[in-house]
């Protein structure tokens, strides 16, 4: 009798196990893997903005600190990142809808050549503005382990907020950039 019970035990606790398993690796089924890798962190502290100076695709450099005194979204990316290129277009509607706002766009693609993100730009008829972070450093500095990474600095030079994963609507990327300080 006792080993049936230990038998029923060992089976019902495997059992248990095994679905723990999947329901970490799969949260829920109505859930897709959009809303599981798209939750917002938002920063608990305002965080001083570090500087950087990248080149853009025509060679010309560009520093954060020229934006000082304006929001900045900023989203670091790659060509090669499905995830990334499903918010592209997003982002390309933002900076179009803001280019005459105090709103400044940027991209920071990662460790790529620039003749291949050129062509990927071009071949998709995006405008934004991309500054090529070659060597991996700024994301470094940045604490970047993930991509694609949004991030938003407000006037006074601070990250008041990361989004890690991509923005699944450019109603979900307005909402993000519209947040005040106070909102942290």
């Amino acid at each position: 009798a006792i080993a049936i019970i230990l038998v029923a035990v060992a089976v019902y606790t495997t059992t248990q196990y095994k679905n723990s398993l999947t329901q970490a690796k799969n949260p829920s089924q109505s859930e897709t893997p959009s809303q599981a890798e798209t939750e917002t962190e938002p920063v608990v502290d305002t965080i001083a903005a570090i500087d950087f100076t990248l080149k853009d695709l025509n060679g010309k450099e560009v520093a954060l600190s020229d934006y000082k005194g304006k929001k900045i979204y900023v989203n670091f990316w790659t060509t090669w990142c499905k995830y990334c290129i499903y918010e592209l277009p997003y982002i390309e509607q933002l900076y179009k809808d803001n280019k005459d706002t105090d709103l400044v766009v940027l991209t920071v693609d990662l460790q790529e050549k620039a003749s291949e993100v050129s062509k990927f730009m071009t071949d998709n008829k995006y405008s934004f503005p991309v500054l090529l972070d070659t060597k991996g450093e700024v994301a470094n500095q940045y604490g970047v382990q993930s991509i694609p990474l949004s991030l938003l600095i407000d006037k006074d030079f601070n990250v008041i907020s990361a989004h890690e994963g991509y923005m699944e609507s450019y109603e979900m990327l307005k909402e993000f950039v519209d947040q005040q300080q106070n909102d942290k």
